[in-house]
């Protein structure tokens, strides 16, 4: 459930979420992103150091939940590869441990709140961190 207030209380959605204190790191490119939207009609758009929107999905923020930096989720992934008692190397979908970057367009097929999508992606290509909360969507209150 989303408790940021609406945008016309709070002068702006990003408000209610400046505070926020949770993050997860994401290795973040030296160059440019593309659109990770699959078959998205930009036909992977590249996309501008800076620029764009992240998507966040609560799948994302639950696998991230106990594994904010680099080392606690290469940790969590080898205990996971053990606990499968599997030692070769196995394949885990990465929109579950990474939030995708997305084109204007995919972010509006997902119907997010681009505000907070371009904020997040900004702040990403910046720091590094990803607020850990799914990306509200433009009917989210």
């Amino acid at each position: 459930m989303n408790t940021s207030p609406p945008a016309s209380e709070s002068g702006s959605l990003l408000n209610g979420l400046d505070g926020y204190d949770r993050y997860f790191d994401v290795p973040v490119s030296k160059e440019s992103g593309v659109c990770s939207e699959f078959a998205c009609p930009c036909d992977n758009a590249v996309i501008p150091k800076g620029d764009g929107y992240l998507q966040i999905s609560q799948k994302v923020v639950n696998f991230r939940n106990d594994c904010p930096t680099p080392r606690d989720l290469q940790y969590k992934l080898e205990k996971m590869q053990s606990a499968m008692g599997c030692f070769e190397t196995f394949e885990l979908d990465r929109g579950v441990v990474y939030p995708r970057l997305l084109c204007r367009q995919a972010a509006i097929r997902h119907q997010l709140n681009l505000e907070v999508a371009a904020h997040d992606a900004a702040n990403w290509w910046r720091t590094g961190k990803v607020p850990l909360r799914a990306t509200p969507t433009s009917f989210s209150r």
